[in-house]
């Protein structure tokens, strides 16, 4: 069945140790050292690292390290763009301050300035600028924990509610003096009226994160701004605006500096912090010694010099840095509010020499400096923290004396360098991916092994050390031979270091690491067993209070698990969390290892919960990794990990027991740990996927877009960052092809799914044979294909994706955790095939695979109800092929069983229903006596609609539930008919309007059933409801073009309203102003990422648009603002005739007669569908036949005299009742009566003659809203502007028009001279797109005469020609034109529809009246220069002969102008009838 659900796609490969996706442990469990001699007691790796960390804190202090603003911060620095305010933006010109002599802000208010910050600033303070004036705020501190920073400071604005102020918020690195403005954190522009209204709702500015950014600096600002009356008083209040110094070279070379500091820090550009350095020296040199700013300018210098060293490893320039920070505290006497963070940069530059250099007066002196810090600082500043943390991890790793050259390049010595020397290189190569230097470093430690022979005692130490630069060579290249070299060296080192060696254990533990990574390349046993052997000699060497006793347990019990996920034997894996248990034994509370500890054990639990599924496992993992998390506060730098862990445990316990509150708190936890992994982290890529993971899980569960179009953007981010090569592409490849085929399922884009297919292909083969998520991509590409076959109906996909899916369960045998995800899928692929090609053996296999899946899937199962859900539809499936019984009451029973384990929000409620419904149709068709099971068939219809209204299935799924309701409502006509078509077109109108482009809408719409607003409106005529009809037509047709004229909706009323209402007018127009600009147009070569990155713009702005329609309807008087208009409103399009709407159903034809204020009148048509589809090819083959027939064309007049005998003739039997002879009628068609020319109809044989054309002056409207909308009116001017646009030799075109000219010439000549009417000529090489489209904008009145044409195929590209290129439809349909008052179309099939979605009215003459015009008059088909010069003279003549122009007499012209026609028989039939008017 269509409905039916294969099961989710395999699981995202958890994080962490056991999972490739997310490598998460804090420390390798199993740990690989560097020997060195007995020399160098200390690491000086480790001293420089612990330096490293505290200068990071310059530049990550904030709560949470998060991604580096985008590269035009820089930019914003220098010239300034605006951040991104939620969409809350007003006119201003709404707004009205009648008596108001002075608008002050009193108070500012900002959140989170601190957020993402990277270096740590002395305090903040606020810019505002208006009219050419700027005024700054007091520099305020900020402490840890502060989230709100005030500043209580009256600014006076300009009275002007237009005037626009720009506010920004910046860091300053000084309290007093100010040198610069600082760091740039947000800025933006609005109206003064726009904060007065902000203030007085108080609702503040909240600020979205910078590009690029998960959170950003500064959350939000709120600001009090009051209007009052000044006095003599107010001058020493208020501060004035002072005269901006915008050309003060110093603070604009500062400020460039601070922004190119700040992007060097996110980019790693060593351009940025060269710039930044010269902008800081050239802004030193504009302050001498006596310059107030002189000390700032010195900080800001050796800050970044200081950077630059860390930066380029060359840290004997430190001396640069020191000096010029210890000249800035010279200058910063004691009680300096700047001499603190000063004292502070001056320590750490001297804790990065003493690491270096080892000169205890450094560490001393450095030590001395922060005591004074911490002395003077409140505890709770940053910079207390900051050289708080600076003593405690410097007093861990006292320096020990290292030659400043064992730091650069080897000594240029015949003799070998010394392993202290080789020791420093190796360290530096595993920092940092330099593949020449890592070849230079193995290269030293082999000569070095040559010079040292066996008995020396540094050759032990080489031998460890060049195996462990090998092995860092095997795994950056993955060269075999350099691991089995590894090994071999190890193995030498281990033999010189017997039983009794004091590093017997660090060689064994070596050794057996390597052996393991060689296992997890090859899958060879015998390293893994050896490897577990070596560790358990190890773990002997280390007895109780042993210092690396915790580590050695936490390799063994790795090891295990290891052995244990390879080989299954549970033994191991207990063992294994025995191991780790004793290790956190030794890792008490306050052990430097104890959080690693607790991590292991937690992976060893959920590993076992995995393999056992016993909830206290899981349970205790997360107690584990909670308490891990609490040693690792904000600033630690594997929070990141920690936070991701306990996210992930969070998530695998959703997945088991579907607990929100799990799943909720696991994607914030994401959200934090992806904040603190800035661009280049290495983390960075993991956090994408798990977050990702999550968000898709999420909306899976609760199918909010939102979450999915976020998972995507995450995945394609993790995907980038895993370039081809990259061990976990095809990671990143499974995760967004799931994401996208999800995607496709609900919005239903051929792209995603196509996409999806690719990407998957790509994965599976990065997965050959022997990969251990080998199954995962078979068991994905097969599901990505299936859906296609669903989809497409391909034979070649269904087959493919079996052959997959077959494969995909052998790799899964009895105990596999994904076996019953395999069952699933197989059983539904072969149900397909059944239903497919009809082989009772599939649709057998598929229930007995099924029912396997269903027992891997006991009671409290997360996939339970999906199993559950798919054997109930085979079940369904086979008692339809079949008739057992058996199979319908067991389908019912275990769709109960669904439904109930499914929360309200659940997306697969729409699935469940959906199945329900067809089941009890089942038992009310096979019930004894046709129609008695009542009951059955009211239960179908109920779960029929409450499917069609689970919200998180999405419109496109829940469109397409309503079109089935309606389907089966109309088939057993049940009394939800009508509410079934109604929640149809809502829900189509729904749809259409989350799609941005105007071809996409009408992909849309042609892919729906096209009668479904006629078939509704004959529902309800059968029902006696001729008024609901109307609504019906009126609601369903037209939608394309009721989602464009919606968004150019007058809300002058709201103006006598309130503020409110004023303020949401504004509102209103504004978003839809954003949502009516034409979308972007993306070519084949933009990147998708930028593709649905504006889908998901667009989306977003249709929700705030949404949500301010259901705002405004609160206002009263305005309930039904946008809403399906009523019958009583639509009665009003009838004020100067009647109307006549003509339904052409397959269930029955009829007319219904819309007076002005008499009761309608429906008459049932003596024709049906059939025979109006015969007609309309008749006419069109009669017009073709006959074309330029002189006298009668006898089957064209046939075809015409059937239309009055079937349609028209009836019509106008009721017509007298309502306009009397001679008076105006409009016709509004639809369906297969928009190709029939109603107003040409006649009996034109015969005694007694009669034409419609001769009782009644006809006119046609698209809608009754069109029409109403046209009858507005609007101020004219005194001079009417017309404008006659003529091309006689359109692009492409093989011939000249020769009539075009002497045409507009004859226009001119016709029309009142000037000052009635100014008339505007464009003609020939003038007359190109461009300026056809002015003159159309600038002119009320305008007459085309060139080619014109209908594109079939895509609609809104029918077009006038012009020299250059096409004026087409769309052009003229995103153009506002409500002010126009005629147009008469001189062009060829200009009024023509597109037969495929014919009540969608798409022609340029529709075009035009929906953008506004109100008289237009185009023509059905192909016309003749000849007739055309005739018909222009004469309606023109009738026009305005007079000298008066007025386009509600167009009509009666043009009926006129035919009439005189008539009268020349030389002129053929179709020609006379060809024109036609739309409008008032």
């Amino acid at each position: 069945m269509s409905g039916f659900v294969p099961g989710h796609f395999d699981d995202y490969p958890p994080s962490l140790g056991e999972e490739p996706s997310h490598p998460e442990c804090p420390q390798d469990p199993v740990q690989t050292n560097l020997i060195i001699s007995e020399v160098q007691q200390v690491t000086i790796y480790t001293i420089l690292a612990t330096v490293y960390f505290v200068i990071t804190l310059l530049f990550r202090f904030a709560t949470d390290s998060v991604p580096d603003p985008p590269d035009d911060t820089l930019e914003l620095a220098l010239g300034e763009e605006p951040s991104h305010l939620e969409q809350h933006l007003q006119d201003p010109g709404g707004i009205h301050l009648s008596g108001v002599q002075q608008v002050v802000i009193t108070a500012i208010r900002a959140t989170n300035v601190t957020l993402g910050l990277r270096r740590i600033p002395a305090g903040f303070h606020v810019t505002v600028k208006a009219d050419g004036a700027e005024c700054q705020t007091s520099n305020k501190p900020v402490d840890v924990d502060q989230a709100v920073v005030e500043w209580k400071e009256r600014i006076i604005l300009p009275r002007e509610p237009s005037s626009k102020v720009r506010v920004s918020v910046h860091a300053s690195f000084e309290l007093g003096p100010i040198l610069s403005h600082g760091e740039l954190l947000r800025t933006f522009e609005i109206s003064v009226g726009e904060l007065l209204d902000r203030s007085e709702n108080s609702h503040p500015i909240t600020f979205q994160p910078k590009q690029q950014e998960v959170v950003s600096p500064c959350a939000s600002l709120f600001m009090i701004v009051e209007h009052q009356l000044s006095d003599e008083n107010d001058a020493a209040v208020l501060c004035p605006l002072t005269t901006l110094t915008s050309s003060d070279a110093l603070i604009l070379r500062t400020d460039a500096g601070h922004g190119l500091l700040a992007r060097y820090c996110r980019t790693q550009n060593n351009s940025d912090l060269d710039q930044s350095i010269i902008h800081f020296e050239r802004a030193f040199d504009l302050c001498p010694m006596d310059h107030p700013h002189h000390p700032a300018a010195l900080c800001n210098l050796a800050t970044a010099k200081l950077v630059s060293c860390q930066a380029n490893g060359t840290y004997l320039d430190l001396d640069i840095p020191l000096s010029l920070f210890q000249d800035a505290l010279d200058l910063r006497p004691t009680g300096h509010p700047d001499r603190p963070i000063t004292q502070f940069h001056l320590a750490i530059v001297l804790l990065s020499r003493f690491a270096i250099r080892g000169l205890q007066t450094d560490g001393d002196l450095a030590k001395e400096l922060l005591r004074e810090v911490l002395n003077v600082c409140d505890a709770n500043s940053h910079i207390h923290r900051a050289a708080l943390l600076a003593i405690e991890t410097s007093a861990l790793h006292p320096a020990g004396r290292t030659d400043a050259n064992d730091l650069g390049q080897p000594a240029a010595s015949l003799l070998p360098l010394s392993p202290d020397q080789l020791y420093n290189l190796a360290e530096q190569c595993r920092g940092r991916d330099d593949p020449r230097a890592l070849d230079e470093v193995i290269s030293l430690h082999y000569d070095a092994l040559g010079y040292y022979n066996a008995t020396h005692a540094y050759r032990v130490v080489l031998l460890g050390n060049l195996g462990l630069m090998l092995v860092t060579r095997f795994r950056r290249r993955g060269n075999d031979e350099d691991l089995d070299r590894a090994i071999a060296l190890q193995k030498e080192a281990l033999a010189l270091c017997p039983v009794g060696h004091k590093d017997r254990s660090s060689f064994l533990n070596n050794l057996a690491t390597q052996l393991s990574t060689r296992f997890e390349h090859r899958g060879n046993d015998e390293d893994l067993d050896q490897g577990i052997a070596l560790h358990r000699e190890a773990l002997a060497l280390h007895p109780v209070g042993h210092p690396d006793l915790s580590k050695s347990l936490n390799n063994l019990a790795t090891q295990l698990s290891t052995r244990f996920k390879h080989q299954g034997n549970d033994e191991d894996l207990d063992h294994a969390i025995a191991l780790q248990r004793e290790a956190l034994v030794f890792c008490p509370i306050g052990h430097p290892d104890r959080s690693s500890s607790l991590h292991n054990l937690a992976v060893q639990l959920s590993i076992r919960f995995n393999h056992r599924g016993d909830d206290e496992d899981l349970d205790r993992a997360i107690a584990l990794q909670r308490e891990a998390l609490t040693l690792h506060p904000v600033g630690h730098p594997d929070r990141s990990k920690l936070l991701s862990n306990l996210a992930t445990r969070l998530f695998a316990r959703f997945n088991h027991r579907g607990n929100d509150e799990d799943l909720d708190q696991g994607i914030a936890l994401q959200r934090e740990a992806l904040a603190l992994c800035p661009v280049g982290h290495q983390d960075r890529s993991s956090s994408f996927n798990s977050l990702g993971a999550q968000l898709s899980t999420r909306f899976e569960h609760r199918g909010n877009d939102e979450d999915l179009d976020q998972a995507i953007a995450l995945q394609r981010e993790a995907l980038a960052l895993h370039p081809v090569g990259h061990p976990d592409r095809s990671l990143s490849l499974n995760n967004l092809a799931n994401d996208l085929a999800a995607r496709f399922e609900h919005r239903g884009k051929d792209t995603d799914l196509d996409q999806s297919i690719v990407l998957q292909r790509e994965a599976l083969a990065l997965r050959q044979v022997g990969h251990p998520y080998r199954s995962m991509s078979l068991h994905n590409l097969a599901y990505h294909l299936y859906t296609r076959f669903e989809h497409r109906g391909n034979d070649e996909d269904l087959d493919q994706s079996l052959a997959l899916q077959g494969e995909a369960l052998a790799l899964r045998p009895v105990g596999h955790l994904d076996r019953s995800k395999s069952f699933n899928s197989l059983a539904a692929q072969l149900s397909t095939r059944f239903e497919h090609r009809g082989n009772d053996k599939d649709l057998n296999q598929a229930i007995a695979l099924q029912r396997e899946a269903l027992v891997l899937c006991p009671v409290g199962h997360p996939d339970r109800c999906m199993s559950l859900y798919n054997l109930a539809t085979h079940l369904s499936s086979r008692f339809e092929h079949r008739r057992n019984e058996e199979d319908l009451n067991e389908s019912r029973e275990h769709l109960h069983c669904a439904l109930t384990l499914l929360t309200q929000h659940d997306p697969l409620r729409l699935r469940v229903n959906s199945s329900l419904a067809e089941v009890f149709l089942s038992f009310y068709r096979s019930s004894p006596g046709p129609g008695q099971d009542t009951d059955s068939l009211d239960a179908a219809m109920h779960h029929l609609k409450a499917a069609a209204n689970v919200v998180s299935a999405g419109l496109l799924s829940r469109l397409k539930a309503s079109l089935r309701w309606v389907r089966r409502a109309d088939q057993h006509t049940h009394g939800t008919q009508l509410e079934a078509y109604a929640t149809s077109m809502q829900l189509l109108d729904a749809y259409v309007s989350t799609t941005a482009s105007v071809a996409a809408r009408h992909k849309v719409v042609k892919d729906l059933p096209s009668t479904l607003a006629v078939d509704a409106a004959s529902c309800a005529l059968r029902r006696g409801d001729a008024r609901r009809a109307v609504e019906l037509l009126e609601q369903g047709r037209t939608v394309i073009w009721t989602q464009m004229t919606r968004l150019r909706t007058p809300l002058d009323n709201l103006q006598t309203r309130g503020d409110h209402a004023v303020a949401l007018r504004d509102k209103f127009r504004t978003l839809s102003f954003l949502l009516d600009k034409p979308p972007a147009n993306f070519t084949e070569r933009t990147p998708r990422v930028n593709v649905e990155a504006e889908e998901v713009r667009y989306r977003r702005l249709v929700e705030d648009w949404n949500r301010a329609v259901e705002e405004i309807r609160k206002i009263d008087g305005f309930s039904r603002f946008l809403l399906p208009p009523l019958f009583s409103d639509l009665q009003d399009a009838a004020c100067d005739g009647p109307i006549i709407m003509l339904i052409a159903s397959e269930l029955s034809c009829d007319a219904i007669i819309i007076p002005h204020e008499q009761p309608l009148t429906n008459i049932q048509l003596p024709t049906n569908f059939e025979r109006l589809q015969n007609l309309v090819l008749a006419l069109d083959e009669a017009r073709q036949k006959e074309r330029n027939a002189k006298g009668h064309q006898r089957a064209l007049v046939t075809a015409l005299m059937e239309l009055w005998d079937d349609v028209v003739g009836p019509v106008v039997k009721h017509l007298g009742e309502f306009a009397r002879p001679g008076s105006r009628i409009w016709w509004c068609p639809t369906s297969l009566f928009n190709f029939l020319p109603l107003h040409a109809a006649g009996k034109y044989y015969g005694k007694h003659t009669q034409f419609l054309s001769q009782l009644y002056i006809s006119s046609y409207t698209p809608s009754l809203t069109a029409l109403i909308q046209a009858r507005r009116k609007h101020d004219k001017s005194p001079s009417v502007p017309f404008a006659a646009v003529g091309q006689n030799l359109p692009a492409g075109a093989s011939f000249t028009l020769e009539c075009v000219e002497p045409e507009l010439e004859l226009v001119r000549s016709l029309l009142p001279p000037s000052p009635t009417v100014s008339f505007t000529k464009i003609t020939s090489v003038d007359a190109t797109k461009s300026r056809a489209l002015h003159a159309l904008r600038d002119n009320t009145w305008v007459h085309f005469a060139c080619h014109g044409t209908q594109n079939y195929e895509e609609p809104f590209k029918s077009a006038f020609l012009m020299r250059d290129q096409p004026l087409s439809l769309l052009d003229i349909a995103q153009m506002d034109l409500s002010r126009h008052e005629f147009a008469f179309l001189s062009a060829c099939e200009t009024a023509v529809g597109d037969i495929h979605t014919p009540d969608e009215v798409v022609h340029l003459a529709a075009g035009l009246q929906f953008a506004g015009v109100k008289s237009v008059i185009g023509t059905l088909w192909t016309v003749d220069d000849e007739t055309v010069q005739r018909l222009v003279e004469a309606f023109y003549a009738n026009l305005c002969g007079d000298g008066k122009m007025n386009s509600k007499r167009a009509a009666r012209a043009l009926s006129r102008a035919v009439q005189s026609l008539a009268r020349d028989k030389d002129i053929p039939l179709d020609q006379r009838i060809v024109f036609m008017h739309v409008g008032i």
